[in-house]
Order: structure tokens, then sequence, then C-alpha cells
């Protein structure tokens, strides 16, 4: 099991490389040059200023864009290993300390509504189970087909119309109670709630299947503990990494509703930077999202190790 750690934690760390290596030379591939485009933007604030390459020169070497791509990736990725992702051109402020209130936002949103979303999941996909009615599995799918077919653009306003406009209930906007986490984690919960649904009773039509859940409903137990015992730990196995992709994709993927609810997470950071040109912020952000991705996967490795015995038992023979 150390082993399989310890090759676990090199992928991870394989995958942040090649991710923030990418988009260090993707940012460098964008139109215009580097330094003017920060003397421009950043410190004159007029893009069609007309600059002297003196005082772009000066830029590019306060910044240390005058060294080739590789050594300037080289310096960056040696001060990230000890903690340093520089500084935002924009505030002056270490982007890691910008990161850190950011991503605190993003992550409590992106578990909330995991969990609401997979609370959601089973409770529905329980129900039809336990009903075996055609008129509940319907309803059951087609508000699984509703959740998908919404926008999160879309759902977050009609949100906002129904419990802030009219009824006055919620805050539109904000990041500063509970109260203003409730839209935006009902938004997120049930964009993935659809396709928590659909997979999961998939997992279940498979799990059932299996000769051990003849054997056990000949031993007289009830459909409720053949569900919870049997069939469900069984249709975890390949839907928990499915759960770990998803929260981390909400790390970095939650833009639209950081937007439609004005919060100050990674996803409205990480757009302001691209837009501003600034390198550091954009490049930390996205490696703060490489490595959340990393770690969901290693988590939801060990979880469905945890599950599975054979799985266990596998990689312990390795």
């Amino acid at each position: 099991m150390v082993t399989y750690l310890l090759r676990r934690i090199g992928l991870a760390g394989a995958t942040v490389l090649a991710a923030t290596f990418l988009t260090y030379v993707l940012l460098r591939l964008v139109p215009g040059e580097p330094a003017q485009i920060i003397l421009t933007r950043i410190f004159i604030q007029d893009q069609t200023a007309a600059v002297s390459g003196a005082d772009v020169a000066r830029i590019a070497e306060r910044f240390g864009l005058d060294a080739p791509i590789l050594v300037q990736y080289g310096r960056w990725l040696l001060a990230a290993l000890t903690g340093d992702l520089g500084n935002s051109i924009r505030s002056g402020r270490p982007v890691l300390t910008e990161l850190g209130w950011r991503l605190s936002a993003t992550a409590l949103l992106a578990a909330l509504a995991t969990f609401t979303s997979l609370a959601l999941t089973l409770a529905l996909v329980a129900l039809k189970r336990r009903a075996q009615g055609r008129k509940t599995g319907a309803a059951v799918e087609a508000i699984a087909i509703g959740a998908i077919a919404l926008p999160s653009f879309y759902l977050g306003v009609l949100l906002i119309i129904l419990f802030a406009v009219r009824l006055d209930w919620l805050p539109v906007s904000g990041f500063e109670s509970w109260a203003h986490l409730v839209l935006p984690i009902a938004v997120l919960a049930l964009g993935q709630f659809g396709f928590n649904a659909i997979l999961l009773d998939g997992t279940l039509d498979e799990a059932y299947a299996a000769p051990h859940i003849d054997t056990a409903r000949a031993k007289g137990l009830s459909e409720g503990a053949i569900l919870a015992t049997h069939a469900l730990p069984n249709a975890l196995v390949p839907f928990v990494p499915y759960l770990a992709l998803q929260f981390a994709f909400l790390i970095g993927g939650v833009v639209v509703v950081e937007r439609l609810f004005s919060i100050p997470g990674l996803g409205a950071y990480l757009t302001d930077a691209l837009d501003s040109h600034d390198g550091p912020a954009f490049l930390g952000a996205i490696a703060v999202i490489a490595l959340t991705v990393a770690l969901a996967n290693l988590i939801a490795d060990l979880v469905v190790a945890r599950i599975d015995p054979r799985i266990r038992l596998a990689r312990t023979g390795s």
C-alpha cells in the first residue's frame, strides 16, 4: 500500500508539472508581447498608448520575461516548490495569499454542493428502487434529465427571481453569511444531480444483476437491507471516482455561478487574471486546480480500495 501511495503521489506531481508547464507555454503564445501588454494594461491602463522599446525592455527585465521560456518556467517551479507562487502583477500581493481565501470560498461551495447533490441522488435513487413503480421511476428520470438540460446560468436566474426578488427570502449576491450560500449551492448541486442519478442508477442495475443479490433475497432479506448492504456498496465502486472528479471540476469550473452571485472565488480570480494578462496569478490558479484534481483522484482511489476488498487485495499483492 505504501508503494501504491508513493506511485500515486508521484503521478499527482507529474500532473501538476505538466499542467503548469503547458499553461506557461500557452501564455507565451498569446498574441502580443507579454511585457508590452503588462505595461499598457496594468501600469498605463491604456492599451492604445504608445510605449518605447526601452520601457518594454525594463518591464521584461523586471518580471524576468527576457530569459528563455524554459529558464522562466524553471525559476517559477523552483520558487513554487518552496511555496512562493510570485506576486500578482495587478495587485502586487503574493499570489498564494490571494489564492488562499479565494480557494477557501470555492472549496466550501464545491464541498457543500457535492454533498447536497450526493444526498439528493441517494434519496431519489433509493426512492425509485423502493417504490419499484413505473410512475416513480419515470418521475425520477424526468427530474434527472431536467436537471441536466437546465444551464447553470438560466437556473441561477430563475432561483434569483423566485427566492430573492419575488419572495425576498434570500440575498441575491455576496458571501457574508450562510444565507448567501443557499442559492449558489442549489444551482451547483442541481446541475450535478442529474448526471449523478443516471450514473448511480446504471451502476445499481449492474449490482442487482449479480448472483449474490438472488442469494440475499432467498435468505429473506428485505429490499432495503439488500440495497444498503449488498447493491449500493458495489454500485459505489465506479461512482466514487466520478464524484471525486466532479468535486475537482467544481473547484475550477464554477466561474458562471461565482460571477452570477458575485462570489470572490477561484473561478472569478482565474478569469480576471487571464483577462488582465496576469501571468503569475493565472499560473498559480492553474497549479492549485491541477493539484486539487490529482488529490481528488488519489482520495477516490483510496475510498474505492476501502469499499471493494478485491481492489485492496490486488494492490496489496502488487
